[in-house]
């Protein structure tokens, strides 16, 4: 054989070599770390060119030390059918920063190289995740350093969408660097929301004291967006509640269910976000309509107050008036607006504590339409307590009615009577519960329409969902009355393996119940945070009937733990429909636990500044907030943590 010949056949192989080499991850120390790009070898077009993107989802905004953090890396462009990636993360002098570490998939793997004298790990595709037809995105695992002086990461991705020609032509090459910093005590959380995204964050829980407060969200520019904040509490290292609140426009009246006895208590925190002291006037109401324990308090410019409503600050005990237990409802009246927030507790057979918020009905505002409940279970070891509140200082009477979720009359037993209609009537300022028995076999699952008879003004309705296993409580959530709407946005989120009941997972889900006389179909389109759309599909609702469905039990809702994103719920003209949010989890007992919380309707005016009356963090709790912006704008500002007296209140959030 001559030279040329065996020349050709050693570059032959060579060029072979290096083909199966790129299928199976680029060489190391090609993502822009060092300078170098995969354009070295894919060279058609150029850096960054074309219709295509590089992202990462599940990064934080600032990192916290010898945390996990569970990435997806998607590489995007309308011709491709072939993707590969590669991935590093350094520190300031450039050390590696961390650990990457693959997933148990096979579609990832981790090579050294070597950048500027420094040993860095670079974590790319495999031949397996490289394959023709493979999906677009590469999940992995991101473990940072142990040390917070550790300084700024930066981290450098690559990504390559292929045309799959067995070349390193036509191919589109994008990168981007981020600069994620070490995660340090801030009173001020600064947010940016793009049209139809959002924003989640959590406080972490680590500090050695509980920090107690409250949040203010301030819009500095665009279209203002909504709130929503999670209570989680953990007792023994174990999740034992969860509880859900909207941020809230301040009000000058407001009146909640209340329960003081036993296990059960009532407790209310009141804001005043004015530069001027509140004057608030307090007030119980019994069974039969009758006031009784009236006092005062007076609450500091920006600060909080907040405490069970049988402790001093809200009643003082007095011989010749009324035992706190007797009251129904508790009502709060002040000389400026002050946002409220109101939750029942429970200690449950093991001694845990619970809670649940409760519905703040504001008395300056009552409607004659009816409304519903869009979700409530009994029987398989769940109950439903209705709760009506009247805000009006005369009687309100109506009916409910119990309907499944095909829209059938669906029969259940509540206070000794078994029906699927129920009359209520409920004293002025006074409250009444309608508790079903639990007995329903199978269980009995649908929606509660609240009915105003002619003349009378709609009680505020809530219920809440009680589910007992072996004879321990072990969670329990209100779902509030809501009207029906032709366009909502609910929070939603997956994460860890939910379908395996893995500890710590958590899974979004939705109620949605259609009271008119027709079916109707809904649009539900999943979005990521940044405003891009998922999946989108269509889901019947019969009529007078209801679905409650989790998300990834959708079909054609494509949800792939981990993430976090918004749900539009959106219905033809002319229809409409009621919708709630539902998050399910499960915790390190494996127990089954339900958040319910509030869709945001669209046609809603949104506050250039809201309230998260109830911020609490370490000693067991944490806060997650949810910022979620609109259709058709973006939205700037700040999130900021304030002390109950009205003091900066630094947190870490992650």
């Amino acid at each position: 054989m001559s030279i040329r010949a065996v020349l050709a056949v050693v570059c032959l192989f060579s060029f072979s070599q290096t083909l199966s080499a790129f299928s199976s991850g680029p060489p190391a120390n090609r993502n822009g770390v060092g300078g170098v790009y995969c354009v070295a070898c894919h060279r058609t077009n150029e850096l960054n060119s074309g219709d295509g993107s590089v992202r990462v989802l599940g990064l934080p905004s600032a990192w916290l030390p010898g945390e996990t953090y569970t990435l997806r890396v998607m590489v995007s462009h309308p011709t491709a059918i072939r993707f590969g990636f590669e991935f590093s993360a350094v520190g300031p002098n450039g050390d590696q920063a961390g650990e990457l570490i693959p997933d148990s998939d096979g579609r990832t793997f981790v090579q050294i190289g070597n950048v500027n004298g420094k040993n860095v790990q670079f974590i790319e595709h495999t031949s397996v995740g490289s394959a023709i037809g493979s999906p677009n995105f590469f999940q992995f695992s991101y473990r940072t350093p142990t040390d917070a002086s550790f300084g700024t990461i930066r981290i450098n991705l690559a990504g390559n969408a292929a045309n799959g020609n067995g070349a390193s032509t036509g191919d589109f090459i994008y990168a981007i660097e981020v600069a994620l910093p070490v995660l340090v005590a801030s009173n001020t959380r600064p947010f940016a929301m793009a049209t139809r995204g959002g924003l989640s964050m959590a406080t972490l829980g680590t500090a050695s004291a509980a920090n107690v407060g409250f949040a203010r969200m301030v819009t500095s520019s665009g279209t203002a967006g909504v709130g929503l904040s999670f209570v989680s509490y953990r007792q023994g290292n174990v999740l034992v509640s969860d509880s859900a609140l909207p941020a809230s426009s301040p009000i000058r009246s407001g009146r909640i269910y209340t329960e003081i006895g036993g296990a059960v208590n009532t407790a209310m925190a009141l804001v005043n976000p004015n530069s001027q002291p509140a004057v608030v006037s307090l007030g119980f109401t019994d069974d039969n309509g009758s006031d009784f324990g009236q006092s005062s308090i007076t609450i500091a410019p920006n600060s909080r107050v907040a405490a069970f409503l049988n402790q001093q600050l809200f009643f003082t005990p007095n011989p010749f008036q009324r035992a706190v237990g007797d009251a129904r409802t508790f009502t709060f009246s002040s000389n400026l607006p002050v946002s409220a927030f109101a939750i029942r507790t429970r200690f449950n057979e093991r001694g845990e504590f619970m809670m649940t918020t409760l519905p703040v009905a504001d008395v300056a505002a009552s409607s004659a339409a009816a409304t519903s409940i869009s979700h409530v279970v009994d029987g398989g070891g769940w109950t439903t307590e209705v709760l009506l509140v009247n805000s009006t200082d005369t009687a309100e009477t109506g009916t409910l009615r119990f309907l499944s979720s095909s829209g059938q009359a669906m029969t259940v037993s509540a206070d000794g009577q078994s029906n699927n209609q129920f009359s209520y009537s409920v004293p002025a300022r006074s409250s009444r519960r309608f508790r079903t028995s639990g007995s329903s076999a199978p269980t009995a699952i649908g929606w509660v329409e609240v009915n105003p008879a002619t003349n009378s003004r709609t009680p505020s309705a809530a219920a809440v969902l009680i589910e007992k296993t072996s004879g321990i409580t072990v969670s329990e959530t209100t779902i509030q009355s809501s009207s029906a709407t032709n366009a909502a946005r609910v929070y939603a989120e997956a994460s860890g393996n939910f379908g395996s009941r893995e500890a710590r997972s958590i899974q979004t889900g939705v109620a949605i119940s259609n009271a008119a006389g027709t079916s109707v179909s809904a649009t539900l389109e999943l979005t990521n945070l940044d405003g891009t759309v998922l999946a989108a599909t269509t889901l019947s609702i019969p009529a007078r009937g209801q679905a409650g469905l989790l998300l990834g039990d959708i079909p054609g809702l494509k949800l792939s733990a981990p993430f976090t994103g918004i749900l539009w719920v959106s219905t033809p003209t002319g229809s409409a429909l009621a919708v709630s949010g539902l998050r399910a989890r499960y915790n390190e007992r494996q127990d089954f636990l339900v958040t319910a919380f509030p869709s945001s309707d669209e046609a809603g005016a949104g506050s250039s500044e809201l309230v998260f009356p109830q911020l609490i963090d370490s000693s067991g709790y944490s806060t997650q907030f949810v910022l979620m912006g609109v259709r058709g704008g973006q939205c700037a500002g700040n999130l900021q943590f304030i002390s109950q007296t009205g003091d900066p209140l630094g947190l870490l959030m992650r």
